[in-house]
């Protein structure tokens, strides 16, 4: 039997005002099937529940509110037992209700309502009427509250038992279950964290599937969705040169749109909820975002109404790429319409243009060039610093590792620019490093990892970046413009211009590549003429290769975001693309029942049996090769020399970098250098282009070969410190399925001399999803 459950702070709030499925929730608990959660996961809407393996605990979240640093603030309640919720059936659901209040409450330190006749016990403990019911008066609940600092727990915890008559009964009772509240707790994060689970479809969880259904979603079939974008119908032949140049029209009368799509259009979601467009790299969530856009702006001019449309990219790049796709679409007219708008535009540049900012007071109008620059700045600090600090190196062997790897090194540097970011400057720390070294309560994944003196390190490389960038040349960071805007929107002048100033509706296109510093503002940019945001946010977190794990939307100001999955991938062949789910299946923060199963996917995949197509393979340079560089450059010659075209050779480690730039500019082969992401490339001309992962996003590429993918190189080879090297792992992870979604009919991974796969390529190995060729072959 489930021995406790255990429920987050933000997602006990929820409930409160959710009571249909605060007591659907209880009603599965009393029913007995939530064992079946120790195997399995629950999943719908935004709600989560699931068990530890030995079934003692069941978790219940929200994902929309969890808190993205691995540890949650829980509420955990004693089920079994005479001291147990379920003991006491007549009152359950009203006790369930008063420990949903108490956890919400105190997780908050807000203090409890005076009628509920609160008492504080000398062991710690604290007591308070059972429920509102006549019956549940006559008892109580005891609870136990801890936080950081006690033991090793790294937020707020409670635990609740009861009801109970006697004091002196619940006195003793609670002092037992204190010791169980830091492993109970911990158990709890653990769920969170785990990779997918089978969905548990028991009948005692169709009263709380219908509660999370609310009966105004079967009016209007597509209320609060996540669209997973797949743009063909089934069986259609249509290629996607057909639909380089087609209008809005073109796209709505020439069947291209599945049915889904189509009713998505058709209705007027975001006048109701957010949307979330997800999917799999190449599922076509942009076009749905473009016409979404293009449909409000013509409904609007049909109507003579007024509308603004904000249409937010990450670099000037994209921001001309999808201006060039409104053209297409016919709705060029509406840039320079002043009743009928679409402003495309980058984040940086509107943050700079709303705040007042000068170009010259900005690194670049560009983020992504701003965002290159910081980790430029960040990595020298880094540097300087580790030169610097000998003693506090030597201290530490994460330290002692970044100092002497510089794999390792790079890899930590991108860390620390999020780190920057999200627990520095994002929580006002730039004046009080002893809040952010010594802080109990993790502030990232990162800062929950890291030893106080490691901590040190990370504050004195980011006084010394800030000195770099902020007084000596005297300019603002992506971050710095985003909290500057941040600042001015939360104002009450900015409320009362907002419904003039502010967007009726807001497009933000590949939101993954936006930290949390600048996701909280997308919801002050609406006018607030409705109540909910209308925003819709192409999103694929596997492609935001630099977090460790993001913030639920609803934790940044964007709530009422539910799922529908439809999954899609249009550009490989079935071999490449059973490579990327395996690859994807082992990250833990990506993998859960949200994300789309590839084995599902038949449509629009490349035919295996393609002139070009081949098996994913894995290559090593042997010894007659004179140097790595040379043999790359061999090997992609053989691919020209059987017609492929255009191949791409990414190199997922700085090690190699310079060489390959090196090789391929002496070949005489056409070369193409991605210097950002959203680069336009011709379709029709061959050539060969190298690029970091980070930039691939959004292309195709008839062959794609991966450099690096080497034990002890990538991931690098980090000692005593497993939290960050399973963080660094799932990095690249994020990098491998991304690179591998970009290959139509090939994929291939090179190795160096006496160098072997790493463990990711060696798992695909044993589960044959890749397979070895010998040079020659």
């Amino acid at each position: 039997m489930t021995d406790y459950l255990a429920i987050t702070q933000h997602t006990c709030s929820w409930l409160l005002a959710h009571p249909a499925v605060m007591s659907a929730i209880y009603e599965s608990v009393s029913s007995g099937d939530i064992e079946s959660l120790m195997k399995g996961e629950f999943s719908a809407g935004p709600l989560r529940m699931a068990g530890t393996p030995d079934g003692k605990v069941v978790s219940v979240w929200n994902k929309e509110y969890l808190s993205g640093t691995g540890h949650e603030a829980w509420g955990i309640i004693r089920l079994s037992g005479s001291f147990g919720l379920l003991n006491a059936p007549a009152i359950g659901s009203q006790v369930f209700e008063r420990q949903i209040y108490v956890f919400n409450q105190r997780l908050q330190s807000l203090i409890i309502d005076g009628d509920f006749i609160h008492r504080t016990w000398p062991n710690g403990s604290q007591t308070c009427l059972a429920g509102r019911g006549t019956e549940a008066r006559q008892f109580s609940i005891s609870y136990f509250e801890a936080g950081p600092g006690f033991g090793s727990l790294s937020a707020k915890a409670i635990i609740a038992i009861g009801p109970a008559h006697d004091f002196d009964d619940l006195q003793r009772a609670i002092s037992l279950e204190v010791k169980q509240l830091i492993p109970l707790a911990l158990a709890a994060d653990g769920t969170v964290d785990t990779r997918r689970r089978p969905l548990i479809e028991a009948p005692a969880f169709q009263a709380l599937r219908t509660a999370l259904s609310p009966s105004q979603q079967q009016e209007f079939k597509f209320d609060k969705v996540n669209v997973n974008a797949n743009f063909r119908s089934t069986g259609s032949a249509i290629a996607p040169h057909e639909t380089a140049f087609w209008t809005y029209e073109d796209w709505i009368v020439n069947g291209a749109l599945n049915e889904a799509q189509r009713l998505v259009l058709e209705s007027d979601v975001l006048l109701r909820h957010p949307v979330r467009v997800i999917g799999p790299a190449g599922s076509g969530k942009t076009l749905l975002m473009q016409l979404l856009a293009v449909k409000h702006l013509r409904r609007a001019y049909d109507g003579s109404e007024s509308v603004k449309v904000l249409y937010i990219v990450h670099n000037t790049a994209m921001a001309q790429t999808v201006y060039d796709k409104f053209r297409t679409l016919g709705a060029e007219d509406f840039v320079t319409n002043p009743n009928q708008n679409i402003k495309i535009t980058t984040l940086s540049e509107l943050g700079r243009q709303m705040s007042g900012l000068t170009e010259t007071m900005v690194i670049d109008k560009d983020a992504q060039q701003t965002k290159l620059f910081q980790l430029d700045q960040v990595r020298s600090a880094l540097r300087s610093v580790l030169d610097e600090n000998d003693d506090k190196v030597l201290s530490s062997n994460l330290m002692s590792q970044v100092a002497q790897d510089e794999d390792l090194f790079n890899v930590f540097s991108s860390l620390i620019v999020s780190e920057i970011s999200n627990a520095i400057k994002g929580r006002g720390l730039t004046e009080n490093e002893r809040a952010y070294v010594n802080a109990e309560t993790p502030l990232s994944r990162l800062h929950g990892v890291l030893t106080t003196t490691e901590r040190q390190i990370i504050f004195a490389c980011f006084k010394r970046y800030h000195a770099s960038v902020f007084e000596k040349f005297e300019m603002l960071d992506s971050d710095d413009i985003a909290l500057t805007l941040a600042g001015r929107l939360r104002t009450p002048l900015w409320q009362l211009k907002r419904k003039v100033e502010g967007y009726d509706f807001i497009f933000v296109d590949e939101a993954q590549l936006f930290n949390e510093n600048e996701r909280r503002l997308f919801p002050y940019l609406a006018n607030a003429k409705v109540a909910h945001t209308p925003i819709a946010l192409a999103l694929d977190e596997a492609q935001d290769l630099y977090a460790f794990s993001s913030a639920g939307l609803a934790t940044l100001g964007i709530a009422d975001i539910e799922d529908k999955n439809l999954p899609s991938n249009h550009r490989s062949t079935r071999e490449i693309v059973d490579l990327a789910f395996f690859i994807i299946q082992q990250t833990t923060d990506l993998f859960s029942n949200d994300f789309p199963d590839f084995k599902s996917i038949e449509e629009g995949m490349v035919s295996s049996s393609h002139q070009q197509a081949a098996y994913p393979a894995i290559m090593a340079c042997n010894d007659e090769q004179p140097s790595f560089g040379r043999f790359v450059v061999k090997q992609v010659q053989k691919l020209r020399a059987s017609n492929v075209r255009q191949i791409a050779v990414v190199c997922h480690a700085e090690t190699y970098w310079k060489e390959m730039q090196e090789f391929f500019t002496a070949s005489g082969l056409p070369l193409h250098v991605l210097q950002q992401r959203g680069e336009k490339i011709a379709p029709d001309q061959p050539m060969v282009i190298l690029s970091r992962p980070a930039y691939v996003g959004g292309q195709e590429f008839d062959a794609v070969i991966s450099i690096g993918l080497e034990q002890g190189v990538v991931p690098p080879r980090i000692v005593d410190n497993v939290a960050l090297a399973s963080a660094v792992e799932q990095q690249v992870l994020r990098e491998m399925y991304l690179v591998a979604t970009r290959a139509r009919y090939r994929y291939l991974a090179l190795l160096n001399k006496t160098a072997l796969p790493n463990q990711i390529l060696q798992g695909a190995l044993s589960e044959s999803k890749i397979q070895v060729v010998n040079v020659g072959a």
